[in-house]
């Protein structure tokens, strides 16, 4: 496999951002300096630990049943689900659109854990379990678990500044040091190495700062080698990181060792909207007096400071990096007017460019967050979409239905959509 991403230009000045992190306490720290001394306690408890035994229940045969969502058990009987109807099928006909040979949507309500969209497709017409399982690489969303590695365990700041040499595409062993005198280079803060994908900079910082197995307890904390805390059994992702300095790297930038699973990569999204916090996420209805109670707490995963950095950092990717195009209009304005995404993207294709896979997952708005959204597409030689695109009409619709009627709706004629979009302040 060859990593591939798209360019952008950036809209923020280094000023500018750095401003923005001021209010976040920091030492400073630079790849230069030799890997740390290890002293963080062990790994949170794993979640698979803390939750009640899991029901045997088919996600691959939702039904409409009036104006709510059902799926049978194993049983017979049939369970009510959290999914909200306008949500789910806006989903359904969003990731349709895309033509994908398969493709998985999950959108979760980031204050009670309950899912309101669940949808996969493929073109054979058959279920292949696109979003409860790990089986696609988790490509560079697995830079998120390596920054939450280095935050939590070495002194780096979003403001240090790192100097790379290429990387785009690849990892190779010139990329694991910083360049030498004479050398082309590129230097910025570390806040926009996960908005621009800078595979250079995960490769330099793993070697120089990150232990291995500071890398794996972050992971595990995470949930990678285990499960979603959710009401069925779903691994967030696997994990296997190797010792070779330049195997290590690549592992840390997410270009080998880790899978993931879309209902994975939104359980990550939740713990960084929620401030480091695990909470349940819930398919099953709970009963009417408890349906909009507050998502259940279970622990505490990384520490607030963590979070919070990388939520802002988050905040780049579709502001001014991978996702800059995508989330906004041919007038360079943004689809979602004022409200801030918080974002991840990841595109991994073939080396026989046969095939094109492609995540995003995140969460809006970024600082109080209502939704969490994960979307895969595994698409052919030839592709209409990729999964950003997705998420962004996904949000868009879920805005312009909560009140938010300046923010054109995806679903709605071009006649309309564009009054809307003109309308917008």
């Amino acid at each position: 496999m060859s990593w591939a991403r798209s360019g952008a230009t950036c809209a923020w000045t280094v000023a500018t951002l750095a401003s923005s992190l001021s209010a976040l306490p920091s030492n400073s720290a630079y790849a230069s300096e030799p890997r740390p001394v290890d002293t963080r306690p062990g790994p949170a408890p794993r979640i698979a630990q803390i939750l009640p035994p899991r029901r045997s229940l088919d996600l691959s045969r939702i039904l409409q049943r009036g104006d709510h969502f059902v799926a049978p058990l194993a049983s017979g009987r049939e369970e009510r689900l959290t999914l909200d109807p306008f949500l789910q099928q806006a989903a359904m006909k969003i990731l349709a659109s895309a033509s994908a040979v398969h493709g998985g949507m999950v959108v979760i309500d980031a204050r009670t854990g309950n899912v309101l969209a669940w949808a996969e497709s493929g073109r054979d017409g058959r279920h292949h379990h696109v979003l409860d399982t790990a089986s696609v690489p988790a490509a560079s969303v697995f830079k998120l678990v390596t920054t939450a590695a280095l935050f939590e365990t070495t002194t780096l700041s979003p403001r240090d500044e790192i100097c790379i040499s290429g990387g785009t595409h690849g990892i190779e062993r010139r990329h694991l040091d910083a360049p030498q005198g004479g050398e082309l280079s590129e230097c910025s803060p570390f806040a926009y190495a996960i908005g621009y994908s800078k595979n250079a900079v995960f490769a330099q910082l793993a070697t120089h700062r990150l232990l291995r197995r500071s890398l794996i307890d972050t992971a595990q904390a995470l949930g990678f080698n285990g499960q979603v805390p959710f009401d069925l059994e779903v691994a967030v992702g696997t994990l296997q990181v190797p010792y070779g300095d330049l195997d290590f790297a690549r592992a840390a930038a997410g270009f080998q060792g880790s899978t993931l699973s879309p209902l994975g990569a939104a359980h990550i999204a939740n713990v960084i909207a929620h401030g480091g916090e695990s909470t349940r996420i819930r398919v099953i209805a709970r009963d009417p007096e408890d349906a909009d109670e507050p998502a259940e707490v279970l622990a505490r995963v990384l520490t607030a400071r963590t979070a919070e950095r990388m939520r802002r950092m988050m905040e780049v990717t579709v502001r001014s990096g991978t996702c800059r195009h995508a989330f906004s209009d041919e007038r360079a304005r943004p689809y979602l007017g004022a409200i801030r995404v918080s974002g991840k993207t990841g595109t991994l294709r073939a080396e026989t460019n046969e095939g094109m896979t492609s995540w995003f997952m995140g969460f809006a708005p970024s600082q109080k967050p209502e939704i969490i959204v994960s979307v895969l597409l595994e698409n052919g030689a030839v592709w209409r979409r990729k999964a950003n695109e997705l998420a962004r009409d996904l949000m868009r619709a879920y805005f312009h239905g909560h009140g938010k009627p300046w923010i054109s709706d995806p679903l709605a004629p071009a006649g309309d959509r564009l009054a809307a979009s003109d309308g917008q302040r």
